[in-house]
Order: structure tokens, then C-alpha cells, then sequence
């Protein structure tokens, strides 16, 4: 096949659904799909060449999606979870996006909500993706003036403000400098692979602990990711990219009701980006935040499990 174009990194849990893959194949162009599936799964059979799939040794997210990372050979990179749907013409977008800004780092894409199973609905018509070479760009005290939602205007996204001071105010559990255009978040974007390429190979080092002996968080990649692209480039006040307005590029199918998300404890894995950038305020505030909060998530643990047998006592006696 061609050298691919855009790279799309997808770790698999069991029990994805046929109609997802269908819908995921219909992506134009040369673009590479990339499964890691989890341990003792079996590859999905299909004769699209531009599919590959990778059983990884350990199942986790972060496992899985840098195992997915590393065997990215196009320049753009994206990652999607394997419940959520892509327009078909993302590849070309993603060409066209980049050309026109050579510069950016990163193309923040639009997305709408589903309902589970509501499978006519998520594979409705999509409608045409804008022309990037004639959208205009908006700042954000423009977006107050409600350009950014027209169709024909871009977003800047300014690189997360890393330089920011230590708030006491975050010992308890309490964030300020978070809100704003900037992202922090990786996922659903589309990224240069060359910067991503650094950041994995350096965040992989990280989890060495010594000899053989390595840590792997099993989840919370997302973040990790996307900041520490950011400190690792760091450039004052710089625009890294831009946020495409609806009608969506992405859709996202909610949770099939037997699996329950849960409240996420992000700082065993984020203390990596301390551990290299400790210079930086807004790490400071956004880890501290989490290790103040711990008491208040073990405290409303506990309140749950209590409850729980009470309620269903209550139940029974009612």
C-alpha cells in the first residue's frame, strides 16, 4: 500500500461491535488503522490492506495505545477508542489542515453524542467537512463574539500557559488556570507524529524503574500525553493549532450500559510530567490538585459501598 498519510491508533477492548469496523473502513485515502487489541483477543478477519492489528502482551490503555504509537508511519497521528466514529474524509482534512499550517502541532475536531446502539443514527449521512484553505481563524476573545460555531472559522488553541505560578488555592482541590482555549487532552486530535514520536520515547524511559524492573500505569495516557508534548516544545503564548467547528468530524457512541466509567486517579501517572518539568506552576497545581482530593474520592468510596447494602435492605423491607 502507499505510505499512509494520517496514522489512526485505536486500542480495542472485547466486544466491539461489526458495525463499528464497517463504519471505520469507510475512512477515505491513505490513511492506516491501527488495533492493538488486548491480550488473547483474536485479530478482526478482514482483507482491508490498510489494517493492522497488534495482540499486545499486557492490556491496559497506556500499553496499548503506545504500542500503537510506535508503529505509526504517517506524518498526523490520531487516536480514537474503539466506540467512536471518524468522517470518511478525515484523511484529506488532515492533509489539507497541515498544509495550510505547517507550523501546527495539533487539529482539535469537532464531536456529537449518540445514543448506544442507536446504530442508523451513527451511520447517518456526514456532512461535508469545510474548506480549510478558505476558513478563517478567531481568537479566543474573539469566539465571545460567536464567530468560532460558523462554519467558516477556525479557533486558535494557544499552548497550554505552563509558566503559570503555584496557587496555594489548589491544596484544596481546587484548579483555576485550566479553563481556555488550550488542550491538555490528546486524544480525538490529530497530532504531528514527529512530536508525538519524541514524547512516547521519552515517556516509555520514564517508566523504568530500574534494571528490568519497569512501572506501566494502566491507564491515564490522555493527558500525560498531550501536556507533555506541550512542555517538551514549550514556546510562550505560541498557537500549536486550531478547532474545527460542527457539524462534527467525530462521533461518539455512549457507554453500552454493563460497563460503568469510573472517577479516574490521574496523578501516579501524570508525576511523570513532573518528574521532567518540574519548572512548570501549571503541573504543580494540576497534580497537587489531585493528591489533596484523594481523601474526599476514599471518603465518597466509602459513603458508596455503605450505601449500597442499605438500599438494598431498604428495598427488601419496604
Amino acid at each position: 500500500m502507499p505510505q499512509p498519510l494520517l496514522s489512526i491508533v485505536i486500542p480495542t477492548r472485547e466486544g466491539f461491535s461489526d458495525h463499528w469496523i464497517t463504519e471505520l473502513l469507510k475512512v477515505k485515502g491513505d490513511v492506516e488503522f491501527i488495533l492493538i487489541h488486548p491480550p488473547g483477543a483474536k485479530p478482526y478477519p478482514t482483507d482491508d490492506a490498510r489494517m493492522k492489528q497488534i495482540v499486545s502482551s499486557l492490556r491496559g490503555e497506556i500499553i496499548q495505545r503506545i504500542t500503537g504509537f510506535m508503529n505509526a508511519t504517517a506524518p498526523h497521528v490520531l487516536t480514537i477508542n474503539c466506540d467512536e466514529y471518524l468522517h470518511p474524509d478525515i484523511q484529506e482534512l488532515a492533509v489539507n489542515y497541515f498544509n495550510r499550517f505547517p507550523d501546527s502541532w495539533v487539529l482539535r475536531l469537532s464531536k456529537q453524542g449518540y445514543v448506544y446502539g442507536d446504530t442508523s443514527a451513527l451511520s447517518s449521512h456526514w456532512l461535508p467537512l469545510p474548506n480549510i484553505h478558505y476558513m478563517k481563524t478567531c481568537s479566543k476573545a474573539e469566539r465571545t463574539s460567536h464567530l468560532f460555531g460558523q462554519k467558516d472559522y477556525l479557533l486558535d488553541l494557544p499552548i497550554a500557559p505552563l509558566e503559570n505560578k503555584f496557587n496555594p488555592i489548589c491544596l484544596l482541590g481546587q484548579r483555576l488556570d485550566q479553563s481556555g482555549n488550550h488542550v491538555e487532552n490528546f486524544d480525538k486530535k490529530i497530532w504531528k507524529n514527529s512530536l508525538v514520536q519524541t514524547a512516547i520515547k521519552e515517556i516509555t524511559d520514564l517508566m523504568s524503574l530500574g534494571g528490568p524492573i519497569k512501572y506501566i500505569p494502566f491507564w491515564c495516557l490522555d493527558r500525560l500525553l498531550g501536556l507533555y508534548i506541550q512542555a517538551k516544545f514549550y514556546e510562550k503564548d505560541k498557537i500549536i493549532g486550531h478547532w474545527l467547528p460542527l457539524p462534527e468530524q467525530i462521533r461518539i457512541e455512549d457507554n453500552p450500559p454493563e460497563y460503568k466509567r469510573t472517577k479516574r486517579f490521574y496523578f501516579i501517572a501524570e508525576v511523570m510530567l513532573l518528574k521532567s518539568f518540574p519548572q512548570y506552576g501549571y503541573l504543580w497545581n494540576l497534580i497537587l490538585c489531585q493528591v489533596t482530593s484523594v481523601p474526599i474520592r476514599a471518603f465518597d468510596s466509602v459513603k458508596r459501598k455503605i450505601s449500597r447494602p442499605l438500599s438494598v435492605e431498604s428495598s427488601l423491607t419496604s
